[in-house]
Formats: structure tokens, sequence, C-alpha cells
């Protein structure tokens, strides 16, 4: 008999609460036939079998977009036990972020296995499903932050964690109906959890459409109509063609990043009486890169805002590095518009208006600071960040492998619609009350979505305290079933890792 069934039997395994008659303290390795990490896979493109790595682990569910293929030979050449089954748990073992994750595979792919960044777990003596509702736990998930190995980047969850994690075993009848019992919870928080993120979509689209009526005129039309204005767009850029050709001078060969790009707007839409189209090159002031000199968490210079930091429309000054104290990085001024000019290819060109929310505060080159002389920048960020603006940043990226780029050069083609200056000042207005009313409603969203993962939790909780269900005296002890499985039952499958090692020819 396996030596932690005895002491289960014996109750000499303590646990760190005390458990219902009946229950037991049971480590993970002697509740499975296998525990394991999976290979370096031999990848390809096309026509071999799906690998299961971090990125696809969920929790309750698999994200297959994320698969990638290993070869026929290198699968036909895995030890058995990688070959993933239905009711085997996946563990993700490594990485900053999602170390910790696990999901209970349902066999819904004929062949399938894992990398060497999850843990595959065979579970043999207790309900698979009880065992992911219990690694889920605030509990498990703290013991995984606590029992890493590695450094903050290189994280690791050693096979002898995972071995040895105390698991509170019921008897197998009450584990079927704590299963049920938080099956039938968690479908109800899941309904609300699906309400919440129709409620984001619909402000994500009302969002869509406030810039798109706010670029167009259409927002502003009743204003128009209540608000004749004396100065047209067409006034302000030819004040603001004067003012370039002052400094281009002043500047001599300094000023070329000034230089206006000209515009054919003769395809574009038609824009409200007073409005005209420009390019953006026609109406910046300066135009600069952020700085490549490095930066770090632990400096204590001027902080750097990086593309993570840039939202539409928002910037997050959470999460900042530094430059060191001793170097030049360009400084911010109140109004800049940041561009983000290289990220993935639904998130470059993203662009926020600082407003000294941190001073000094410098930016990474991934970014772009564009200065406005007359044009506010906060219909410029509007416009750029509406459907239209997204859409011309989409024709005329460049794209590479997993990145995609837009220069400076090429942001000044970019054709912007400019209103007159006090038809500008009271679109902001509007918009930003708008979004003023968004943001709030998402804060009460995301606090109800913290609600909801509080109350998982409290379940979850009360599950593996027994206190869910109710105890029946007559269910078997699990620490009897455990013992009548381990007489027979042989010991847990090994694997020894390394590379796969071909057969000989």
């Amino acid at each position: 008999m396996d030596a932690a069934v005895r002491e289960a039997e014996n109750n000499s395994v303590k646990g760190p609460w005390a458990l219902p008659k009946g229950w037991c303290w049971v480590p993970l390795k002697s509740l499975s036939s296998f525990i394991g990490r999976g290979r370096g896979p031999t990848y390809v493109a096309t026509g071999g079998v799906p690998v299961v790595n971090q990125k696809c682990i969920r929790w309750h569910r698999l994200e297959t977009q994320y698969f990638k293929q290993t070869s026929r030979e290198a699968f036909d050449c895995l030890a058995p036990e990688l070959r993933i089954r239905a009711g085997d748990l996946l563990w993700n073992s490594t990485g900053t972020g999602t170390i910790g994750r696990a999901v209970l595979y349902d066999g819904s792919i004929p062949e399938l296995t894992i990398d060497s960044h999850v843990t595959l777990v065979r579970p043999t003596c207790i309900e698979s499903s009880y065992l992911e509702y219990f690694i889920e736990t605030l509990r498990v998930q703290h013991l995984v932050t606590d029992g890493h190995v590695g450094s903050t980047n290189q994280q690791e969850l050693p096979r002898s964690f995972v071995e040895d994690l105390l698991i509170p075993v019921p008897p197998a009848a009450e584990q079927r109906r704590i299963v049920a019992r938080v099956d039938e919870l968690f479908a109800e928080i899941a309904e609300g959890e699906t309400a919440l993120a129709e409620a984001r979509k619909g402000l994500d689209a009302f969002r869509r459409a406030l810039l798109k009526a706010a670029v167009t005129g259409e927002l502003t039309k009743d204003w128009r109509a209540a608000n004749p204005v004396s100065e047209t767009a067409h006034d302000l850029l030819a004040q603001v063609a004067k003012e370039r050709a002052i400094n281009t001078s002043a500047k001599g060969r300094r000023g070329r990043n000034t230089e206006a790009v000209s515009l054919d707007a003769s395809a574009l839409p038609r824009l409200p009486d007073g409005w005209a189209w420009a390019s953006l090159g026609e109406i910046v002031s300066e135009m600069e890169y952020g700085t490549s000199e490095k930066c770090d968490y632990t400096f204590k210079g001027i902080p750097v805002l990086r593309m993570g930091n840039v939202n539409f429309g928002s910037l997050d000054y959470s999460n900042l590095k530094y430059a060191l104290p001793d170097s030049s990085p360009p400084i911010l001024d109140d109004g800049d518009l940041i561009f983000n000019r290289t990220n993935s290819a639904e998130l470059v060109g993203k662009s926020a208006v600082y407003r000294s929310e941190i001073s000094p505060c410098s930016l990474a080159s991934y970014l772009i600071r564009v200065r406005f002389g007359e044009v506010p920048p906060d219909f410029v960020a509007a416009w750029i960040n509406s459907p239209y603006g997204r859409a011309w940043i989409a024709s005329n990226k460049s794209q590479q492998v997993g990145q995609a780029n837009l220069s400076g050069g090429t942001l000044k083609k970019m054709p912007v619609p400019v209103p007159p200056i006090a038809e500008a000042i009271e679109i902001q207005r509007r918009v930003s009350d708008a979004l003023a009313a968004v943001n709030d409603t998402l804060s009460s969203l995301d606090a109800e979505a913290a609600d909801a993962a509080r109350l998982k939790q409290s379940i979850l909780k009360a599950a593996f305290e027994g206190c869910i269900v109710p105890q029946d005296l007559t269910d078997e002890p699990a620490w009897s079933i455990l013992a009548r499985i381990a007489s027979v039952a042989p010991s847990p499958a090994r694997v020894k890792r390394g590379r796969i090692r071909r057969p000989a020819s």
C-alpha cells in the first residue's frame, strides 16, 4: 500500500485546515498515474500533431487558435504517457502571468501533446473536475506564486511541488456532488459574466460611433446651426502654413521634420461647411521619436512611457520604467500627442494626448511625439482612434513577422479633417463628457466582474472545506477507497526529461 495512503488512513497527514469525517489529505502523486512535463517539440508549419503550450491554457477551456504543430515523426516517438487523454489536467508550469493556470482536457481532439512548459497530471483516484476546481482556488494559486523557482521572467513550477501538493479528498460520491453543485453555481455566475461582456461590447460600439460622429461633424451639427463662426478651417490652415514658413526659415535644415506633406482631397468625403482636409504633416509643428536609451524599473530618473502605457485615447501610468539619471531623453510637453508606431497589427497606431499627469515624462523609441501649433491635439487623437483613422492605418502600415509598423514619414501623409477652432473645442467637450460616462460605466462593470471573481472563490473555499453539500455518513470514506485502489494499482509512471530519442533506422 502507498505510504501516503497509509498515512491518510491513520489520519497522520495534517493539512492546512480540519476536514469533515470521511475526508483525508493526500499528496497529488498518490492520486495520479502520471505527472510530468512535455518535451521540446520539433515544430512544423502543417501536417503535424497539435501541441498545447502555455498560451493555449485558460481556466476551463483550451484556446485552440494558439496551437502549434509537432512533426508526425516526433509525435510517434513520444512516450505513451505524453499523448494527452480525456480527463488529463494540463497545468501551466512556466512564465510570468501564465504559471498556475490549468485546464481539464475533454478528449475532443484525437491526437494531442504538450510542450515543456506544461505539466500533465493524469488523475486516477480522484474526480478530474474536482481536482481542476481545487487547482483554481486562491490558496493553490498563492502556493504556486510562493513555490515557483527561477527569475522574474523565467518562473518555473517544480515537479516536486506538483507531486507533493496536498489535496483534500472526500468520499467519491461526495466529490461528484461537490462538482455538480459548483458547476451549477458557476453556470449562474457565467450568465452574469456574459451580460457584463455584452455590456462591454456595447460600450465599445458606442465609443466607436461617438468618435465617428465627432470627426465627421455629425456630433456638433446642432452647435454649428446655433453658432456661426467667423474663422474657418481654411483660415486656420493658412495661419499654420505661415507660422511653419517662419519657423522653417529660422531653423534652417533643423526644421525639415516640420515640412508639410501636400494632400489631394479630391477623393475624400465632403466635410461640413467651414471644415477642411489637411495632411497631418501640414498641421504638425514638431515630430520626434522617443528615446532608444536603456530604461529600467530600478532607475530613479525620468519615467518613460512605452507602448503598453498607451491606450486608445488615454495613457496608463502604471508599470513605468525609468531612464538613467544622467541620460537626456526627450521631455514631453502638455498637449503632445503620443502615437504608437510599432505594435501588433490590431494595436499599432493607438494614440493619446499627454496632459502632464506625471511631469517630467519621456517616451520610448516605439512611440512618436507629435506637436501641433494651432490644431487641438485631442481632435487629432480622436480622428486617429476613430474607425476612419484605424482603417487608414490598417491600409498604410508595413507588416513584418509578428509586428506592424507605421513610420513618422507615413504618418504625415494621413488625411485629417480640420474643423474651426471653436467647433473643435466644442467637439472635445462633448467627447470628453461622453467618454467620462463610458469610463464610469466601465468602472462599475469592473467592480461587478471583481464581485463575480470573489464569489467564485467563496464557493470554491466552501466546497473544499466540506460546506457546500451535506455529508452522507453512509459514503465509503476516502482513505478506504484509496487503500483498495493502491493495493492493486502500479506505481505512478515517470518519463525522463530530455529530447526524444529517435529509433535506430
